[in-house]
């Protein structure tokens, strides 16, 4: 047993942000179906890391509070999700670094809607946070099927990764001390999931404990939570994916909902109740409420936190303050003395707009959310009242606006009882006031592994305009489409298609007076892409995982770089796709970069060589890496081009690229010189690559495994009126969290390298 990478990760995690970290051995999983197991996913899976996030008790006490379905402070439950991403993608990669595999796991909103073959459940995932959570020892179940632990009850978030490492587990929690069977979550359910059509209680035994909850029909439990419909509509007495469809045919969406057995759900101990602050019970504070002054040192801290990580203005505003700029708090937190606003200037904000430049607005709400839910929580702490809310009002981000005076970009703020001042604590990013190092290539280089990227190289922008030239032969004026649905969510598709020429750019298209391109690698973890689709679990979940949050965490690296450049006097632009010959692949958090995105520009940087299947080969993750690029005019000193040697010499004889394609989109090879290394490979029809992994229309793609059956093979010569037909045909239900993932670099022998241990 590894008691010292069991220490390790733990330490990881709660530097990160947990509140919680429990270890569960595989056996805890022996009465689970295999499908959905940690072994289905990883047959050498020996443990389960669970971490948590607790939402804060204002987010949970003020939500939802006039309606279900108007969330108000609980939509930081959104920014919890992607806090969550990061902590199993970071946790999975941190133990892969350290010699074992690891499987990261989403935190949400990637299921099986329907039965799948031998797994006979619905809005099934690839494995159960909850059931994780509990034989994680974090957590019992409540009646309603809540994880509720001794600390917060079920006002907690949970998240895993699998490892074939053999870490100390944590005890198991006896399994009746939690929920007292209060009912009160039957009572308030609006859409009656826990009394209506409730086949009793199932339980799950684990090292001979039993956690117990309602058998519910997850249909009706979705009607306003999932699926959106309005909550004070009648409901049948049966309600299934049928009825769902009907109604939101006839009565389309209203909102996403706060759930209600979560919002007055606490265990006896924990359990006070103030009617005149909240309608749901009050978590009982470990210590008592803040009575003296505040002590200096609290918001100096949450300011000094949040400006170090990226955000480019803080603003503390009294409650005086806030009703001269239009900010009603008290509406928002009874006996509110104070909002704290957070802004985010444009990552790029002296370049020109571009069409192929990444605005990474992502990052600038992710950034400002998460500041937000963190600054509460630390309110809390200090025995305030305090709420989150990720987006700003329209008066705070013109406010914040007026005070750097430059645009936000995107924004969240805080509305508190803690008392205080006004303040604004500002870091204009057009201002050049840092000086440049003399060891500037290699500030940056450690400035992006630091921040989180695995890997980072230097290209001069001469050396990929000039190969550009090269590739205007091999793809200009080739005709891709793009499509996009004018329905509403879970509505039949209704297509418009947009046909384009495709033209080749050059860095001086993203930033003119370009000098260096900064490309960033992040990888997929080698287990997820070598067990994509693999039995018996067969699931793509972990790999289209990987596939946005590699991405996510470079927008998070490039904002922080492009940060520091703009600092020094100089001009960046991001960019998903440099010379705009790669396109996107269909992913349930939306569409994303592919795996042929900023190949060239990687290939420019040194960071690794091109393979028969056009994709990148690197030397240390194979072709699991999707990359982000920056350009800058910033005068780098180049990394120099990778030779092709071992790693294109397993491309001589293999063809497991090409074959894999399941509509054979690959064209005849082509060939490129970049300086004294030649480069061949094999171009793809990209309409028809698209056809297949970006609009989901044929199943062998991956669409198949979260349970598409839809294979409709492209026609030789794709048409708009073609594409549209095929878009008619996808199920409603299910289309929005297909997943599909590249067939060609999951078959390349090379795909199964991983970091070595100890980076």
């Amino acid at each position: 047993m590894n008691c010292e990478l069991t220490a390790a990760v733990k330490r990881k995690a709660y530097k990160m942000g947990a509140d919680l970290v429990g270890i569960a051995n595989i056996e805890r999983w022996a009465n689970c179906p295999l499908m959905m197991s940690p072994a289905g996913i990883l047959p050498t899976a020996r443990s389960v890391v669970v971490m948590a996030i607790h939402h804060g008790d204002g987010n949970v006490e003020y939500g939802g509070e006039r309606h279900p379905q108007e969330i108000g402070p609980y939509a930081i439950q959104y920014t919890m999700n992607e806090l969550l991403d990061s902590l199993s993608y970071r946790i999975g990669r941190f133990i892969e670094d350290r010699g074992s595999q690891s499987v990261p796991i989403t935190a949400s909103n990637m299921w099986r809607y329907r039965a799948y073959k031998e797994l006979d459940a619905v809005f099934s995932p690839d494995m159960s946070h909850i059931y994780a959570a509990v034989a994680a020892g974090l957590a019992e179940l409540g009646y309603s099927g809540l994880a509720m632990t001794p600390e917060f009850g079920p006002r907690n978030r949970f998240v895993s990764v699998i490892t074939d490492a053999e870490l100390e587990p944590t005890p198991l929690l006896p399994g009746d001390t939690l929920c007292d069977r209060c009912m009160v979550c039957v009572k308030k359910c609006p859409a009656r999931a826990l009394d209506l059509e409730v086949a009793g209680e199932v339980a799950i035994e684990i090292e001979g404990h039993t956690y117990a909850r309602a058998d519910k029909n997850l249909w009706r439990c979705s009607w306003g939570e999932h699926f959106g419909l309005d909550l004070d509509l009648p409901k049948p007495d049966v309600v299934d994916e049928k009825v769902l469809l009907d109604t939101i045919e006839t009565h389309g969406i209203r909102a996403g909902e706060m759930g209600q057995c979560l919002k007055h759900c606490l265990p006896p101990d924990l359990r006070s109740r103030d009617a005149e602050r909240t309608t749901s019970p009050r978590r009982k504070r470990f210590i008592a409420d803040a009575s003296a002054a505040m002590p200096r040192g609290v918001p100096d801290r949450i300011v000094s936190r949040i400006l170090d990580s990226g955000a480019d203005a803080v603003a503390a505003l009294s409650a005086k303050q806030c009703h001269r700029i239009g900010l009603d708090i008290e509406s928002l937190v009874p006996g509110a003395a104070a909002a704290l606003l957070i802004g985010c200037a444009p990552a790029a904000g002296n370049a020109p707009p571009n069409a192929g430049n990444a605005d990474l607005a992502w990052s600038a709400q992710h950034l400002a959310a998460r500041e937000a839910y963190f600054a509460a929580k630390q309110f809390e702490a200090a025995g305030y009242e305090a709420a989150s809310f990720p987006r700003l009002t329209e008066q705070a981000g013109q406010y914040l606006a007026d005070a750097l005076g430059g645009p936000v970009q995107k924004g969240a703020y805080v509305v508190t009882t803690a008392p205080l001042t006004d303040q604004q604590s500002l870091c204009p990013p057009k201002t050049a006031e840092l000086p440049v190092p003399d060891d500037l290539t290699a500030r940056v280089k450690r400035e992006a592994l630091d921040s989180g990227a695995d890997l980072v190289g230097i290209a001069p922008a001469g050396r990929l305009d000039e190969l550009a030239g090269q590739l205007r032969e091999i793809f200009d004026g080739e005709t891709v489409f793009d499509a996009h649905s004018k329905a509403g969510p879970f509505q039949q598709y209704d297509p418009q298609v947009s046909p384009r020429r495709r033209s080749v750019l050059s860095s001086k298209d993203h930033l003119p007076g370009a000098r260096s391109v900064i490309v960033l690698g992040n990888r997929i973890q080698s287990a997820a892409a070598r067990r994509m689709g693999q039995p018996p679990a067969e699931a793509i979940g972990p790999y289209a995982f990987a596939m946005y949050q590699s991405q996510r965490e470079l927008h998070l690296v490039a904002r922080r770089l492009m940060r520091k450049l703009r600092g020094m006097g100089f001009r960046c632009a991001a960019s998903h796709d440099l010379l705009g010959t790669g396109s996107l692949s269909c992913n349930a958090r939306g569409e994303q970069p592919d795996g042929f995105c900023n190949r060239f520009a990687a290939v420019c940087g040194g960071l690794g060589t091109l393979g028969k299947g056009g994709f990148v080969l690197t030397p240390r993750f194979g072709p699991n890496v999707r990359f982000l690029t920056i350009v800058t005019d910033a005068p780098l000193e180049a990394d120099a081009v990778m030779p092709a040697g071992e790693l294109h010499a397993h491309c001589d004889g293999c063809r497991a690229c090409l074959d894999a394609c399941s509509i054979s989109a690959h064209r005849q090879p082509a060939t490129v010189r970049l300086e004294a290394e030649v480069l061949s490979f094999y171009p793809i029809r990209q309409a028809h690559c698209d056809w297949a992994k970006r609009f989901t229309l044929v199943a062998e793609e991956g669409a198949k495994y979260v349970g598409s059956d839809l294979t409709i093979l492209p026609p030789e010569t794709i048409t708009a009126e073609a594409l549209a037909d095929g878009l008619r045909q996808l199920d409603p239900i299910t289309y929005p969290r297909f997943c599909t993932a590249p067939g060609c670099q999951i078959a390349c022998p090379l795909q199964g390298r991983s970091a070595p241990p100890g980076r």
